[in-house]
């Protein structure tokens, strides 16, 4: 299951979380297939986002590595260096 944006919607896609309007009411039921009308319907409701089928795909680990050096870069204090030690661990094995 992926969450993307509703501009990247497409016809075809299968809906897997139900979708719910601000009121919380299901407006579209989890396992509906995604047309070009439900997804401007979808657009007029203000829907910012949808959960559907697929597997998104991965940046590569030495760009993500270097992300998190880029943001810890400036960090001094051990639990903050703890967290980033924790935080390259969890990415390691997401890539495994």
């Amino acid at each position: 299951m992926i969450k993307i944006s509703i501009n990247k919607a497409k016809p075809g896609m299968k809906i897997l979380k139900d979708i719910v309007n601000e009121a919380g009411m299901v407006v579209v039921p989890a396992g509906k297939e995604l047309t070009e009308a439900l997804i401007d319907r979808l657009f007029m409701m203000n829907i910012d986002f949808l959960y559907v089928e697929g597997k998104k795909e991965m940046p590569p680990k030495e760009e993500v590595f270097k992300e998190i050096e880029e943001r810890f870069k400036k960090a001094t204090d051990s639990y903050t260096l703890l967290i980033k030690t924790i935080l390259k661990s969890h990415i390691e094995e997401l890539y495994k």
